[in-house]
């Protein structure tokens, strides 16, 4: 049975502690929690008490997934997977061609989005960054959207069918030609990179192939603290983790 067709739960402690578990696994054991019987575990909207400690009984959340999956290589966070979404039009029934699944993290985000009608067709090279993707893609319930495919992003030979293309990968413009082929006239091409000189050659690239509304975006997210004596900024900030590059294809 497919990950996607078991019912999961977010269990959620006093502390705001999350963990997903899949209804009906049996005796499994969960990192945090020790061995648990997953065929006894309540419904969403109540509350389970497990080894004397109390949790609350949800259904799992987009949130939830993201604070629950299991980190590996770095990973594109909320704060840029939003931004992708909405620069890349990613809605209900879109297909989109993922380069670089890394831990899966905007794979799952992107899957939310396109929806069972939508499909995730996701490259990715290094096995054990695939196993850590495949994983979380599974707890997330995503498995029967998202189609994974151990391999380079250059030996893709679609053509023109693809809503959007993403690539999180040092040189994307090595392989931006046939990105180009695989995209649907109008779709968007995302790449997410860490430094400015990455930047300049993708966007470069991007606009000699005849790219259009090319323009690149960085996220800093700082969160505030609402107490009873007043509010302030938080301590800990969001800053650089990636630039955001895209442009449409005409």
């Amino acid at each position: 049975m497919s990950g996607s067709e078991k019912k999961a739960i977010t269990l959620i402690d006093e502390k705001g502690q999350k963990y997903i578990i899949k209804i009906g696994d049996g005796m499994k054991q969960i990192s945090g929690l020790g061995v648990v019987n997953t065929d006894n575990l309540a419904q969403a909207g109540s509350s389970v008490t497990i080894a004397g400690k109390d949790y609350l009984v949800m259904k799992p959340s987009l949130p939830d997934i993201m604070a629950s999956i299991k980190r590996g290589p770095q990973w594109i966070m909320p704060k840029d997977s939003a931004q992708i979404v909405f620069n890349c039009s990613i809605g209900p029934g879109k297909k989109i061609l993922e380069i670089g699944t890394g831990t899966g993290a905007l794979t799952i985000v992107m899957a939310h989005y396109v929806g069972p009608s939508g499909k995730i067709i996701s490259y990715e090279m290094v096995e054990k960054h695939s196993n850590i993707a495949r994983k979380n893609i599974e707890l997330a319930g995503m498995d029967n959207i998202v189609e994974m495919r151990l391999a380079d992003g250059a030996t893709c030979n679609d053509k023109e069918e693809y809503d959007a293309v993403t690539m999180d990968m040092p040189e994307p413009w090595s392989i931006l030609e046939q990105m180009t082929l695989a995209l649907k006239p109008g779709g968007y091409m995302c790449a997410y990179l860490p430094t400015m000189n990455q930047v300049e050659k993708i966007i470069k690239a991007m606009r000699e192939a005849g790219y259009i509304e090319t323009h690149v975006l960085e996220n800093i997210q700082r969160e505030l603290v609402v107490g009873k004596g007043g509010t302030r900024p938080s301590f800990d900030m969001l800053g650089h983790t990636g630039y955001l590059c895209f442009g449409r294809k005409v």
